[in-house]
Parts: structure tokens; C-alpha cells; sequence
């Protein structure tokens, strides 16, 4: 497990992504830093992770097809009381406003 540390060295990992998934990674990454401020960009086995007090909260893994964002299973905010399923990782295509603010959200609850 090598770990680089910093909005360059996880912002480098998404520009290696394709077309369009580069820009959405971006855009991506500037949302989880607007949105919680306190978690610590890094790049672990070979994904940009978002840390707090050494706990994986997101990740963004970019693919040729789409970017999968999700949550550690412990800081899970999309845990519903009462489910039986609880939905840990997205696959994301596009964002658009309503997307944006549903992962705000879900950062903003993860890293409290």
C-alpha cells in the first residue's frame, strides 16, 4: 500500500482517467473538498481516497466507462434504519445539479 498525499497527487490520478470521466473526476473532487474540507486527499492502492482521523470516509475509482464514488462501510451515510440493503457505491456517468447535491449531502453527513 503506497500512499501519496494531497489534492496534486489524487487530482494527477484522476486526469489519468479517460475522456470524460477525467473532467467528471475533477469535478467530482472539487465537491467532496467543498463539501467537507477536513478530509485529507490521498491515493491508495491506486484510488483517491478521502480521510479523516486515518478512516477511509469516500473514493473515487475512475473506469473507462464511468466513475464509481462511494463511502466506507463504517461512515456509510446512505444507511437507511429499517433497510435491508444499504447502498455503499454509485456508478456515475454524468452530474448534474440534483446529483451534485445529493453527494454534498452525503459528504457533508460522512465527514461529521
Amino acid at each position: 500500500m503506497f500512499t501519496k498525499k494531497g489534492d496534486a497527487a489524487v487530482l494527477d490520478k484522476l486526469r489519468g482517467a479517460p475522456a470524460p470521466y477525467d473532467e467528471l473526476g475533477e469535478r467530482l473532487h472539487t465537491i467532496i473538498r467543498e463539501s467537507a474540507p477536513s478530509l485529507e486527499p490521498i491515493v491508495r492502492w491506486g484510488l483517491p481516497f478521502y480521510v479523516k482521523d486515518g478512516q477511509d470516509v469516500c473514493y473515487i475509482k475512475p473506469d473507462k466507462e464511468y466513475l464509481a464514488f462511494g463511502f466506507g462501510e463504517v461512515v456509510n451515510p446512505a444507511h437507511e434504519d429499517g433497510a435491508h440493503m444499504h447502498p455503499v457505491a454509485w456508478t456515475i456517468t454524468s452530474l448534474d445539479d440534483a446529483t451534485e447535491a445529493r453527494i454534498r449531502a452525503l459528504v457533508q453527513k460522512a465527514a461529521s
